[in-house]
């Protein structure tokens, strides 16, 4: 049940809120003073939407308050109780933007704070999405006979979307459609059977199973040829290789024969050589004139140094002499400058004193020459000695040399003489070793043996040849095999679900049965509920005796009759449009019970339209007496004031002063009226 409504500059209300209770609630008021603006605000406040959005009548900017003043921001709550649970509902409108908030609270819990999410939440609730609230639920103004307004041909469609029928017929349509699918991939199965039987694939299948045995004993015995004709090979090289390394072991000989007596002549060549340079003298004899020149030489050494020595001493002796008469010539040039007097004691010193001096010291520096004389001579006929015997004792020293260069020379003759005996020995051993291996190989044909081995290994090529051949061929066959019987299993796969194809199309054809009957009992049931609800209301509604009875029928499509003179009649072609309204009305009532009886809702706008004076007043007792037994909650959009008298819920009267652009005003309230 909806208990509150509070608008806050919707339309031309700037704040306005409502209570509501159970039965009949009715808003009265002259044409523009906002009625119809509050029905409105539930539809918006439940499901985001109304009528008038939903066919770009209107806009939401339209729902924001214009007049007297433009509002920028336009804001609905609903509050409305289901079971033991309440509810509140809100959304906001801002000018250009559109729903800029909503929220849904269940006992004051918030559940959900999105406009889509709210809607969403709100359907599931009441289980009604808007399509069923504005078509079962909201009755907008001067459209109560929407029903019969809806093409003949398209009301089933609508009534089934309404009953949510049309998941049946889409499940149905699926189903067919599926069915037609797998029919068709049953016959491509079918066909593709038929062909695959004409392959003869289980014929096929045995012939390659034969010839893969047959290929397999070839490959057997090729194999075994391989084996045998490789062991073959390996000894021929086995042999060959043992030859040639007997072959390369004697040549190997022979060079290192060529490179012995190579060595040996050049040995033979040295000790001619070394002969030669001897000239015949042995080695005791080289001794003795060794031993004989290295005393010379020592004798001649000792004659020098003496020698050498004496010429040193007289070579002082000049050097000291020549020095002390060098001494005298300066003391005599110094006697010479003296003066009267001596420099050193002051003393008197007179010319004959002077010439004393200096001829004294005259006589001395001439006694030192010839002395200095006398040791030059000595020096000078020293050194010709000394002379002398250096050339002699550098002969002596040649001599020497040579003599030991011969003994050098007689020492290598012997190494020499040594090593060519052991390369004597050598050659020996080589020459046997050389006699040894060409005996082994006197007998050996090694271009025959390479001929045998070369015609073995191509029998083995041959035979690898063929026998990879033959493996190709069987994995050639194998690769067949595996896709002839994977055709074969495709084969039994093909027939196995051709056959529960078969039995699925079958059941889909049950289950399309079904979701027919399915259709047609429901329908069925709906009409008889609503037909049971129909036949009620008109009783309580219609004030005339000429129309008896009303039902909803189905010839081809849904057809609204009354039953006049005890035949059954269109109201389509018979009724005036007072009696339009009130079967409109009693299809409405019954659509409300049929299609929401967890709810009981039903929003009227202006439905007495079109109804004259006896009828609105049928329709007074009615929503006064009886309405409650089959409706729980009336809203009622009315500017007729006699309709208010059948009201036993909550009266509220709108006014506003359109020429002043007023707003809406609640200027009269009666809550609970008996």
């Amino acid at each position: 049940m909806i208990t509150k409504v509070r608008l806050r500059n919707w339309k031309s209300h700037i704040e306005s809120e409502f209570e509501f209770s159970g039965g009949v609630n009715a808003i009265i008021g002259i044409m523009g003073s906002g009625k119809t603006s509050i029905m409105q605000a539930m539809s918006f406040a439940l499901f985001g939407t109304l009528p008038e959005v939903q066919t770009r009548r209107a806009g939401l900017d339209d729902l924001i308050m214009k007049k007297p003043q433009v509002m920028d921001e336009s804001e609905v709550c609903l509050e409305f109780s289901l079971g033991e649970k309440r509810y509140s509902v809100m959304r906001t409108i801002r000018r250009g933007k559109g729903t800029v908030a909503a929220e849904l609270r269940e006992d004051d819990r918030l559940v959900e704070a999105t406009a889509q999410g709210v809607t969403r939440e709100v359907s599931r609730i009441l289980d009604m999405d808007y399509e069923l609230f504005s078509k079962a639920v909201y009755s907008e103004q001067n459209a109560i006979d929407y029903f019969l307004r809806i093409p003949k041909g398209q009301r089933m469609g609508h009534i089934d979307r309404m009953l949510r029928l049309d998941r049946f017929e889409s499940a149905r349509e699926n189903a067919v459609s599926l069915s037609n699918r797998i029919r068709h991939g049953r016959e491509e199965r079918l066909r593709m059977l038929a062909e695959m039987r004409k392959e003869g694939l289980p014929e096929r299948i045995s012939s390659i199973r034969k010839e893969l045995e047959g290929l397999q004993g070839e490959t057997d015995t090729l194999e075994k040829g391989i084996h045998k004709a490789g062991k073959t090979v390996t000894g021929i090289e086995e042999r060959i290789s043992g030859f040639e390394d007997d072959e390369k072991e004697l040549n190997d000989i022979r060079r290192n024969l060529e490179g012995v007596n190579a060595g040996m002549k050049q040995i033979e060549e040295s000790i001619s050589e070394r002969m030669g340079q001897l000239k015949g003298s042995s080695r005791e004899e080289v001794v003795r004139k060794m031993e004989s020149a290295e005393r010379a030489i020592q004798e001649l050494e000792e004659g020098t140094g003496a020698a050498r020595k004496s010429m040193e001493q007289s070579k002082e002796k000049v050097a000291s002499l020549n020095t002390e008469m060098q001494i005298i010539k300066e003391s005599m040039e110094d006697i010479q400058r003296l003066g009267d007097r001596c420099p050193l004691c002051e003393s008197e010193i007179s010319p004959a004193k002077k010439k004393e001096l200096v001829e004294s010291r005259e006589v001395k520096s001439e006694r030192l020459r010839k002395e200095v004389s006398g040791l030059v001579s000595c020096v000078e006929e020293s050194g010709g000695a000394l002379s002398g015997l250096e050339s002699r004792l550098a002969e002596r020293r040649g001599e020497l040399e040579g003599l030991r260069a011969a003994m050098k020379d007689i020492e290598s003759v012997k190494a020499l003489e040594k090593r060519e005996g052991e390369y004597e020995k050598r050659r020996a051993g080589m020459l046997a070793q050389e006699r040894r291996f060409s005996e082994r190989l006197k007998c050996i044909d090694m271009g025959a043996m390479r001929n045998e081995l070369k015609n073995a290994a191509g029998e083995e090529r041959e035979l690898r040849a063929r026998y990879e051949a033959a493996k190709q061929r069987i994995e050639d066959r194998q690769e067949m095999l595996r896709e002839l019987r994977s055709r074969e299993e495709l084969m039994v796969k093909y027939s196995q679900e051709s056959m529960l194809d078969q039995e699925l199309v079958e059941n889909i054809g049950k289950f399309v049965n079904a979701v027919r009957l399915t259709q047609n009992q429901l329908r069925e049931e709906f009409l008889k509920n609503v037909n049971s609800t129909m036949s009620i209301i008109w009783e309580d509604f219609y004030p005339y005796g000429d129309f008896t009875g009303i039902r909803l029928d189905v010839d081809n499509d849904y057809v609204l009759q009354l039953k006049e003179n005890g035949d059954w009649v269109s109201v389509e072609g018979t009724a005036s449009g007072g009696e339009r309204s009130m079967a409109a009305l009693a299809l409405r009532v019954a659509f409300s019970m049929a299609f929401i009886p967890n709810l009981r809702w039903l929003i009227l706008d202006e439905p007495t339209h079109n109804l004259d004076d006896n009828a609105i007043e049928h329709l007074t007792d009615a929503l006064k007496e009886r309405i409650g037994s089959f409706v729980e909650q009336v809203f009622l959009i009315t500017h007729d004031d006699r309709v208010s008298e059948g009201v036993g819920g909550n009266l509220y009267r709108l006014e506003r002063d359109k020429n002043r652009n007023e707003p809406t005003k609640i200027v009269e309230l009666r809550e609970d009226s008996e």
